[in-house]
């Protein structure tokens, strides 16, 4: 299944659980930073994400200037100089990399199986280390000191744009490395309750280096050539470039920057001229502004999160009817259509499973809740109503697996010693889905495969072009740069590959998880095979195809009848892959800011240690305190990820997809997903062609559409509408309007805004929770609103 969000380009995202659909890279990566002074017309990054020529294509020029990039995309956002002897690896980066990976592994692990999980991701690094970064050099002593014959020193002077790099390349390593512990957790809940912390520890940790041999053997095709421009670096470099090569407070903190443009009269635009003028807040730096919306989200979370939980969604067809089922099931924001209900709680606008709807460009968000309207809202209580494939005898809206009869099915029922027994499933059950849960892999394979020919009709000349352009356009101006610095060597990888594969093989049989050895063996060829493929593609257009789908259905075929392997599949072939192609774009951004190649694999590979000790212990320590945890009795600790993956290891491994979508399946039509993919792009390929000066249409794109319902489930049905709403105020009215205030501000607000909600929540976890500090309330029993939505529209 296609679930939240490949962690495709960790450097915006996240992309995020096992719902990934491999498009939000998409999303995120599409962000229009503000632009640097130093580039000669930023704009042109801007125009490239979101411009839509014939090819779809990077515009790029012939090489008039030998000393700079051959595309002028690059050009406009990277420089095409270097200082050699400018600090990198500094005392600097040591500390602040070291806490912020601390940092964002504990608060992203830590959130992971909450209600609405939260994910803090580069920008939230980028913003906050650089005054921090400021700070450092103003305040340490500058003394240098001699240990052993090697001089060092904790200040070498101002904080340098390579250090603000490097710090945020280590913290990126562990971003998004939650859904991989999902696998263990699934191990540890359902299927082997003494799975050994340790066994978790060294397999998660062979996965990630596997992920990072992986890339590092892939770079002389995905990194170092020219042609493989990876556009989401281009942004991320931008903004790096916005902070060390330009002061804060100059020409964008004037008051003709800071005027809204909101209309056309004289006289009203010297009112607002005026009204605007008077608002101090204009005026501030970012950081001050930073640390405002930190402490607001900081201050109200303490409402949502623990004094009235009930805000966290509010369900008003649920308060109106309480007795009406009908009304529950529209009106349910959580298990429910989610009609007319809201939230004033941050995580609900801005989660792990959609990102911030600051990061998202507007076009993008209403593809997505186009799909989402179409699907959820409109299709879905159409069908569900009219009982198609006995879908009302179950609940609405589930990810749980049922039987016929509408329990819950009970996996013991069909395995004997760890395996599936055919004999006994066809004495227990055929396994049921609810309708939604079923449709979201009818769309995730339209999904993958209308992403595959929207790449190929968009993108395929330039793919093809820009494999031809490898050789003779290798060495730029970059590559001529990076290669002043020792170069990190081919072995150094191929030894961290092998020794990954024999731990992970020797682990995985050791603790007894079932799956044979040529199961893992196959999980690693799978990314092997796939990784450079895959990579060009997403280096190229920006996009990456579906890979957890691609997983799911080879383990499926492969290791039917043996649950466990499902983890291993989605650890090696989907985790991993989808890993490595996320650490070649941060070796990508490492290449273009010209950092030394070996200090940025020690920093990643140290990053990916630490991370993966913080986020496997503190989970395996949740579990421990936590009473009921990964349950409804838990909340808001309900782990909808992982309850995902527990049920797809049931669908894909345990029952296997030819029982489950075959023939005598009432789930066999969803296999037309397939076709529907292949078919689609195409008549909205020809209708942009042949209406070019129709802006609206330019701006759909059917594998975005798609894609907006596949994170239902696991995420909360609520989340859609609040997250488009905010996205509409900021990305739509603000930007059109306000955009001097936009630009400024947009994502220093997003960041603020997750950061105190963060600190807020793990504070109310340790202070309050942990000593027995809860209120128990009617406003905190948030699954008293909507009673009968849980219920089948039709009793079985």
């Amino acid at each position: 299944m296609l679930i939240p969000p490949d962690p495709p380009s960790k450097s915006n995202t996240p992309s995020s659980s096992e719902n990934t659909t491999g498009y939000n890279s998409e999303e995120i990566d599409a962000v229009k930073y503000p632009e640097s002074t130093c580039t000669s017309d930023n704009s042109e990054v801007d125009e490239y994400i979101n411009d839509k020529d014939d090819q779809g294509a990077l515009k790029s020029k012939g090489a008039e200037d030998p000393e700079d990039s051959p595309f002028e995309v690059v050009r406009s956002a990277v420089s095409n100089t270097d200082v050699p002897d400018m600090p990198s690896m500094t005392f600097r980066t040591h500390v602040l990399g070291i806490f912020f990976v601390c940092l964002i592994s504990f608060v992203n692990q830590f959130y992971w199986e909450r209600d609405n999980p939260i994910a803090l991701n580069l920008l939230i690094v980028q913003l906050l280390c650089y005054p921090m970064g400021v700070a450092m050099a103003w305040g340490l002593p500058k003394r240098t000191w001699n240990l052993f014959g090697y001089k060092w020193t904790m200040n070498p002077g101002e904080f340098t744009i390579k250090e603000h790099v490097l710090i945020s390349l280590m913290s990126n390593a562990s971003a998004f490395m939650a859904l991989t512990v999902d696998i263990f957790a699934v191990l540890r809940l359902y299927y082997n309750p003494s799975f050994p912390l340790w066994a978790a520890l060294l397999l998660l940790l062979s996965g990630q280096m596997f992920a990072y041999a992986l890339a590092g053997l892939s770079r002389a095709l995905l990194v170092l050539p020219a042609p493989m421009i990876w556009p989401s670096s281009l942004i991320n470099a931008s903004l790096f470039r916005t902070f060390h090569e330009r002061q804060d407070h100059n020409a964008e903190t004037t008051p003709e920057h800071a005027v809204p443009d909101v209309t056309s009269t004289p006289h009203a635009r010297r009112r607002w001229q005026w009204r605007w003028r008077r608002r101090s807040f204009s005026k501030i730096t970012r950081t001050r502004f930073f640390w405002v919306c930190f402490i607001c989200s900081f201050v109200w979370y303490f409402i949502p999160g623990y004094f009235l939980q009930m805000l966290s969604t509010v369900s008003l067809l649920c308060l109106v009817a309480p007795n009406n089922q009908l009304a529950n099931m529209i009106g349910d924001g959580k298990q429910g259509l989610g009609v007319l209900a809201f939230s004033l709680d941050w995580s609900v606008f801005s989660n792990a499973f959609l990102q911030s709807p600051i990061a998202t460009p507007f076009w993008a968000a209403c593809n997505l809740f186009v799909g989402f309207v179409l699907v959820f809202w409109v299709a879905l209580p159409v069908a569900y109503f009219k009982n198609l494939w006995g879908s009302a005898t179950l609940p609405l809206y589930s990810m749980d697996v049922f039987t016929t009869n509408g329990t819950r099915y009970d996996i013991s029922k069909v395995m004997r010693d760890g395996v599936f027994d055919s004999q006994a499933y066809d004495n227990y059950s055929p396994l049921r889905m609810s309708l939604e849960f079923s449709w979201v892999y009818g769309i995730g394979f339209a999904a993958l495969m209308s992403i595959l020919v929207h790449i190929g009709i968009y993108n395929g000349k330039e793919i093809i072009t820009r494999l031809r352009e490898t050789k003779a356009k290798h060495d730029d101006i970059h590559g001529k740069l990076i290669t002043s610095y020792p170069s990190v060597k081919a072995w150094w990888y191929l030894v961290l590959l092998v020794a990954s594969c024999a731990t992970g093989i020797g682990v995985g049989i050791g603790a007894g998880i079932g799956v044979p050895w040529w199961g893992y063996m196959l999980s690693f060829a799978i990314a092997i095979v796939l990784v450079i493929p895959v990579g060009i593609i997403q280096a190229i257009s920006n996009r990456q195809p579906g890979l957890s789908l691609v997983a799911e259905l080879l383990s499926g075929v492969v290791l039917q009848g043996i649950p466990t392997g499902y983890s291993i599949l989605k650890l090696y072939g989907h985790g991993s892959l989808a890993q490595a192609l996320s650490y070649a774009q941060d070796m990508k951004l490492a290449h273009y800011m010209k950092i030394p190649p070996r200090h940025v694999m020690i920093y990643q590979l140290v990053g990916i240690v630490v991370s993966v000790i913080i986020q496997t212990c503190l989970f395996f320590w949740l579990i421990d305190r936590i009473p009921d945890m990964c349950r409804p009795e838990g909340y808001p600790w309900v782990c909808r990820s992982t309850n995902l993956v527990y049920s797809a290891s049931i669908i894909w491994n345990l029952i296997g997809p030819m029982k489950v979508f075959g023939e005598g399946s009432p789930y066999s039509p969803l296999l037309w997903g397939f076709l529907f993919g292949l078919v689609l792009p195409i008549p909205v390929y020809y209708l942009q062609r042949r209406f070019p000066n129709q802006t609206w249409l330019q701006h759909v794109y059917i594998p975005v559409i798609l894609s907006g319902i596949v994170g239902l489930p696991p995420m909360p049905s609520v989340d859609f509408p609040m997250w488009f709403l905010f996205g509409f105020v900021f990305n739509f009215i603000i930007h059109r309007y306000w955009h001097a205030w936009w630009q400024k501000y947009n994502f220093t607000l997003s960041a603020g805004l997750d950061s105190g909600l963060a600190l807020s929540g793990i504070l109310q976890f340790l202070a309050l929770a942990q000593n027995g500090l809860k209120l128990d309330w009617w406003g905190n029993q948030v699954d008293r609103q909507c009673t009968l939505s849980k219920k089948p529209w039709i009793s079985p």
